[in-house]
């Protein structure tokens, strides 16, 4: 069975209908600018802003004006550095046991749309999502272990057409990472326990295969 086969069987299933058009793959590369925190115990916190290049990947099917299927999501950042709320940033030392850098965000999420006039499509999107950066593990800039969160993920956006095969994309991001999939943990073996949250909004080109 192919992967085409797999998916268009799938979606029967949950729509219960095959009154809709298949239109294949799509994939798309975007930048974004997002505002992240990282919370222990919810009383400590760091905070971060930066730019980031990304890859969406997804499979769209229609049903009158509605569209909708899976879609992979990655960011993938630059230069990242978190700061406390005095405003010192981890590279001096960091006063809790939180996130210090983020190196990329995958999502997985199903996407639901609908087209408006003049090829303009509002859209949302929900699912989960992962986080691998490193947290503080003491209070010296090099005191730092790999981390991963993982939650949920949600957007809204608009998208144009451009031509039959191409489309310019926009959408507001909320990512919150409260579970802990790899804690980062201190050579005594202290595993520290940050959550991070994100409101992302990113540009993206889509193109149609």
């Amino acid at each position: 069975m192919t992967i085409k086969t797999l998916i268009l069987s799938t979606s029967i299933l949950v729509s219960g209908s095959v009154a809709y058009a298949d239109t294949g793959f799509y994939l798309g590369g975007n930048i974004s600018y997002s505002d992240a925190s990282s919370t222990f115990r919810s009383i400590y916190e760091s905070t971060e802003n930066t730019a980031a290049i990304g890859l969406t990947f997804g499979y769209r099917f229609e049903k009158g004006t509605a569209f909708f299927g899976p879609e992979a999501d990655i960011d993938l950042f630059l230069n990242s550095d978190f700061e406390d709320s005095s405003g010192i940033p981890c590279t001096i030392s960091a006063s809790a046991p939180y996130y210090c850098e983020r190196d990329a965000t995958i999502r997985l999420r199903g996407v639901y749309g609908q087209s408006l006039n003049n090829g303009l499509e509002w859209f949302g999107t929900a699912g989960i999502g992962f986080m691998t950066g490193k947290g503080a593990v003491g209070p010296g800039p090099a005191s730092r272990d790999r981390g991963v969160s993982s939650g949920v993920t949600v957007s809204l956006g608009l998208q144009k057409a451009l031509s039959e095969r191409t489309m310019l994309r926009g959408e507001i991001i909320y990512d919150d990472f409260s579970h802990s999939v790899t804690k980062p943990t201190a050579p005594s073996g202290f595993a520290a326990d940050p959550s991070y949250q994100a409101t992302t909004f990113k540009i993206g080109y889509i193109l149609k295969f």
